[in-house]
């Protein structure tokens, strides 16, 4: 699956994803086997050249929503709200519950990835600047925390 991942995204010169999110199952061996693909995934993209950015699941949600603990009917409110060019979702199931909905609730979270590293990106390269996004967003690139000690736009790209 890995060789497929990584081919599919050949084209990409930056990639980002979410970092660990424990909490996805309720077993540890699903937990694990997650985590175990995951890091696969990330391996094998370094491994190709790529720049890699990872977001926690609380500052996507807080980029995209306003709110670091959103549930994904928030998430998807808050893509049904963005403006410019999105995926057409209405072909597909309705996220209605607070733990969404496959494969909804996981495009719009794809989505609201992009949208941070789309913004990270412009950023980084002067097309926007930081004082004209709204509070929260700057807040999200200025958080450091243990795992990531310093703020996004001065930490570098993950890359070979």
């Amino acid at each position: 699956m890995c060789e497929h991942i990584v081919e599919w995204c050949n084209d990409c010169e930056y990639i980002a994803v979410e970092d660990y999110a424990y909490g996805k199952s309720g077993t540890m061996g699903l937990i694990f086997n997650l985590a175990e693909f995951e890091g696969n995934i990330k391996i094998s993209l370094f491994k190709a050249g790529k720049n890699l950015r990872w977001y926690s699941v609380n500052q996507i949600k807080k980029f995209f929503t306003e709110y670091g603990l959103s549930d994904k009917i928030s998430m998807y409110h808050a893509w049904e709200n963005c403006q410019g060019v999105k995926p057409n979702l209405s072909y597909l199931p309705e996220v209605d519950n607070g733990k969404g909905v496959s494969p909804t609730s996981d495009i719009v979270d794809a989505f609201a990835i992009c949208e941070y590293l789309r913004t990270e990106l412009a950023l980084r390269s002067g097309v926007i600047q930081l004082k004209d996004l709204p509070k929260y967003k700057i807040e999200c690139y200025n958080a450091c925390t243990k795992e990531h000690p310093e703020g996004l736009l001065v930490a570098p790209f993950i890359k070979q």
